[in-house]
């Protein structure tokens, strides 16, 4: 199993791996496709590298390495208390951003898998506009989808007694 990947060079880059893939006979992609799973074996086996609650970075060396393989805006397979208190803090601080779209969001959302992937896959993605954005587009399509899921979350009703105040997670959360 495979997973495809589109990435984007600055064209000095891209001239060097193609110039790199030219001179090994190999096509630019698969090369590229090596030097990212060198890259994250190397990440993963550095004591240096960043926690894998925000990158979720694996190695996928292996077919079995990449069933294990797992998005960051998802719990790792087992739990991870830490990634809760992580994504928890995001979430807070997206409510905090965006509290206007995300008014209706209700009390127990937590308990909700819709809920709750949703609201993770958005504060990962947010994250990753602020640290890496570089095309415009990314944050346009952020704006509507999250307009699009407030949308959705006021039309599930409820009144504003049921409203979510952002708070410390509560323990049903951090099990």
């Amino acid at each position: 199993m495979s997973y495809r990947l589109k990435i984007t060079l600055p064209i000095a880059l891209a001239e060097q791996l193609n110039e790199l893939a030219a001179s090994t006979g190999e096509p630019a992609a698969r090369l590229a496709a090596q030097m990212v799973r060198s890259g994250l074996a190397e990440t993963r086996a550095s004591e240096h590298a960043q926690s894998s609650r925000a990158t979720d970075t694996v190695a996928l060396d292996s077919p079995e390495d990449q069933d294990a393989f797992r998005a960051s805006w998802l719990e790792p397979w087992g739990g991870d208390r830490e990634w809760r208190m992580w994504m928890w803090g995001g979430i807070v601080a997206l409510h905090g951003r965006y509290s206007d779209v995300l008014a209706w969001l209700k009390e127990g959302w937590w308990k909700r898998q819709t809920h709750v992937e949703m609201l993770c896959a958005l504060v990962v993605w947010r994250e990753q506009i602020d640290n890496t954005g570089r095309d415009p587009r990314d944050e346009i399509a952020f704006q509507h989808h999250l307009a699009n899921y407030g949308q959705t979350l006021r039309q599930e009703g409820g009144g504003i007694t049921e409203a979510w105040t952002p708070s410390v997670a509560p323990n049903e959360w951090m099990r």
